[in-house]
């Protein structure tokens, strides 16, 4: 599966419509938030899936156990690939998400990459997610490697705050390039608006998609 999840951060759904068409050579997984699934939900989502693409809600839940396990199921319902939920939830949230028979990979995000931390904070958040048997954490680039060197090449770590070289980082404080954060271990990048508010943005991700095929 390709490496790239191509953030739709975007308000109209004709927009995220004819970005999918000129990027899905380079993109298998597709990032909706809270904006565009709010305006359009299932159609979007249909849309995407339609075309043989892969569906990342990113809704980072967090409730009482029993309402987020029931967004979890309706997620399912949805035929997304994976759903976020916030490792502050705790413990019982987590568990309740996980025991789920049919459900999305489940992605729990640690902290926010326009956030300051420690990366022993984020690490004890990832140890709680862990033992929940979450697929993987949502985590900047700068924790990547710890995080895979205690948990192994095999737990997922999804890596926002993904920067070109001398790009204005926005809101952003944790970031990375897109090849740094690939060969520290990240197993997807999640990149938003650094391509959408490229002057090239269709060539932008092909030479950031090849550039990492180059390297695996």
């Amino acid at each position: 599966m390709k490496k790239i999840i191509l953030a739709l951060d975007i308000s109209d759904i004709y927009q995220a419509k004819r970005i999918v068409n000129q990027t899905y050579q380079y993109v298998d997984i597709y990032k909706i938030g809270p904006g565009l699934f709010i305006e359009y939900g299932r159609s979007i989502i249909d849309y995407i899936i339609g075309i043989n693409k892969k569906i990342f809600l990113d809704l980072k839940l967090y409730d009482i156990p029993i309402t987020v396990q029931r967004a979890v199921k309706a997620a399912y319902n949805l035929g997304v690939f994976s759903l976020t939920i916030h490792a502050s939830g705790g413990e019982k949230m987590m568990k309740a998400v996980t025991s789920v028979v049919n459900r999305p990979k489940i992605w729990a995000v640690t902290i926010l990459t326009s956030e300051a931390t420690s990366t022993e904070k984020v690490l004890q958040m990832v140890k709680i997610a862990n033992s929940c048997d979450v697929d993987g954490v949502i985590s900047s680039p700068l924790e990547i490697e710890s995080i895979k060197k205690q948990y192994g090449k095999t737990f997922n770590v999804i890596t926002p705050g993904i920067r070109l070289q001398n790009q204005d980082n926005d809101d952003q404080l944790r970031v990375s390039t897109p090849i740094n954060a690939i060969k520290k271990g990240a197993d997807f990048i999640v990149i938003g608006r650094t391509i959408l508010k490229d002057k090239n943005p269709i060539e932008t991700l092909k030479k950031i998609y090849e550039d990492i095929q180059n390297l695996t």
